[in-house]
């Protein structure tokens, strides 16, 4: 036999209640408070499939009763007495949330722990008058209940969630299925929900950027005669704007390219996808048909531009450089799509190298179809090394609020013949002058040697 406690609201002593009766019971169950009090929810198997729908961030009718001992299969009648409200928080320590329903099963309502005791201990009269037998919860609860259908997705919610009153702003809401009652859930499983759907996604075309980069290693284990050459890229946050390859293209040709979105996040990567899906199918078709050259690499550079212009929105661009290097006659050709910063590295000087185009015009990638630029072409020297990067490294600020680019000549004048050897001073110095200072945007640079 197991005591079972019906608490009823008389006295206040010392902050005590004190207790009215007591029923004894062969099992405690909530079952002995009249059943008409309650409306029996049956449990909705369906599942939920996607990360992207409320149904997948709530808490379904047997977790609720894990978390906190209560069978949110049976739910208060917006007719039940107000004691019987009391019985179930007293009895249920841990249930902060509790739906109210109508007699045809539809949610009408809800009370919060916090919100259900505040209106007991107001005064000695509010408890007197709402534990009497003949007052319901009808005209007390709070009927501004959101239900929210759990294939609703994240963004309708989050949107309906911060509508509601500051005050019921980060309450619970209720989520349905097929009309019936499903689950609870709240803001911050909403906003968690959609940060692990754009964390997945972000994930996902991170792999696509990787697997875009890695698309040429087995045609290059086919060349023999390589560029010396390495590079660095460090997306801030998943995936990113930037973009830096070299394409072993034959023994003749090398082709680098650098590539620096306007812009972060979703959209930046997309850009990038579209850029890099469409270089890689001009690669292809020079490698297939053997006939690269500086005139016909210019006029695909031309055709890349445009598609990217249509396939991609207005407010995108890019700057980048590409530069396709004759491995022996040593001469490079520069197209540079207003990303302007190039340096050369000969014996003891280093030196910036004009590239920009002499139109007054944009010539960014993808924001203008027809745009023109105007290649340039350096004739290189044994043992020259060529740099670029992104202005995320260069822009990046050290205690004092100097920029890195500053001291960037200094740093590129201690490289020496091992471009791997001067890939780490480089990163070296770029760590030791932003200290800890925060890391604000994508950072990508190539060295090559020739």
């Amino acid at each position: 036999m197991e005591t079972f406690i019906n608490e009823t609201i008389k006295n206040e002593t010392d902050g005590q209640f004190e207790i009215d009766e007591v029923l004894v019971i062969e099992e405690q169950k909530e079952d002995l408070i009249d059943p008409s009090a309650f409306l029996e929810i049956k449990e909705i198997q369906s599942p939920i499939f996607s990360a992207n729908e409320v149904g997948k961030v709530c808490l379904t009718i047997p977790k609720l009763k894990s978390l906190t001992g209560y069978d949110y299969s049976r739910l208060p009648l917006e007719t039940t007495n107000t004691s019987v409200i009391y019985e179930i928080f007293h009895h249920h320590p841990k249930l902060d949330f509790l739906p109210i329903v109508n007699e045809n099963g539809w949610i009408k309502g809800y009370f919060t722990r916090k919100s259900f005791l505040s209106l007991i201990s107001e005064n000695t009269f509010n408890r007197e008058l709402l534990f009497r037998k003949d007052v319901t919860i009808k005209n007390l609860y709070n009927q501004n209940v959101i239900c929210l259908n759990a294939y609703s997705s994240l963004t309708e919610a989050s949107e309906i969630l911060m509508s509601r009153p500051p005050q019921i702003r980060f309450d619970p809401f209720v989520v349905t299925l097929d009309r019936k009652f499903f689950g609870i859930s709240t803001v911050d499983n909403v906003l968690l929900g959609m940060n692990t759907f754009i964390k997945r996604d972000l994930e996902a075309v991170k792999e696509s950027q990787l697997s875009l980069m890695n698309f040429y290693e087995q045609h290059h284990k086919r060349i023999e005669k390589q560029l010396e050459y390495t590079d660095f890229l460090r997306l801030l946050l998943g995936p990113g704007g930037d973009y830096v390859y070299k394409y072993e293209i034959d023994d003749n040709y090398s082709l680098v390219v650098l590539i620096d979105v306007c812009g972060k996040g979703l959209k930046a990567a997309s850009m990038i996808l579209v850029i890099i899906s469409i270089l890689n199918k001009i690669i292809q078709d020079f490698i297939r048909k053997n006939n690269i050259s500086y005139r016909n690499f210019y006029k695909a550079l031309q055709d890349l531009n445009d598609e990217v212009a249509i396939s991609t929105s207005k407010e995108l661009y890019a700057t980048g450089v590409f530069i396709l290097v004759n491995k022996k006659n040593k001469v490079m050709t520069v197209y540079d799509y207003g990303h302007g910063m190039l340096w050369l590295k000969r014996n003891h000087k280093v030196y910036a190298l004009k590239s920009e185009t002499k139109s007054n015009e944009a010539v960014f990638l993808g924001l203008f179809e027809n745009t023109v630029i105007e290649p340039v072409s350096y004739k290189l020297k044994e043992g020259d090394i060529v740099f670029s990067c992104s202005d995320g490294l260069t822009e990046q600020l050290n205690d004092e609020k100097i920029m890195f680019m500053e001291i960037l000549p200094d740093v590129l004048n201690k490289f020496g013949k091992d471009v791997q050897k001067n890939k780490k001073i480089l990163l070296k110095s770029w760590s030791e002058f932003r200290k800890n200072r925060k890391i604000r945007d994508d950072i990508s640079f190539f060295i090559f040697k020739v």
